[in-house]
């Protein structure tokens, strides 16, 4: 049961992060012993959500940040029907931007050098 509550506790403290809440306000707010503790069970937390290519932490978490963007931005920009063809145009282009920002991040428009 104690296992169940701490990963809560992490995903949590992993949402909190992706939110943009500093290390310290997560680990006041969750009564974690120092940020240290915070930082770890979220990114561990971040580990087995992130299913890519293997890229430094902070990268992680901003393609975890994006995805969730994504998801709440792809609803919009699928809505069909003519109420709401002006917020489905704003959605398109909200995930676009979107698929941008990920291209960038992790430099998908470079070329190979194989």
């Amino acid at each position: 049961m104690a296992d169940e509550a701490a990963e809560e506790k992490a995903q949590k403290a992993l949402s909190l992060r992706l939110a943009g809440v500093d290390w310290h306000t997560i680990a006041d707010r969750l009564k974690y012993p120092d940020v240290a503790d915070a930082i770890d069970a979220a990114m561990e937390v971040a580990d087995t959500t992130y299913d890519g290519v293997p890229m430094d932490p902070l990268r992680v978490l901003e393609v975890l940040r994006l995805d969730r963007l994504q998801a709440a931005a792809w609803k919009i920009a699928m809505a069909s029907g003519p109420d709401a063809a002006d917020s489905a145009l704003s959605g398109i282009a909200t995930v676009l931007n979107i698929s941008d920002r990920r291209t960038r991040l992790l430099r998908l428009n470079q070329r190979s050098r194989d």
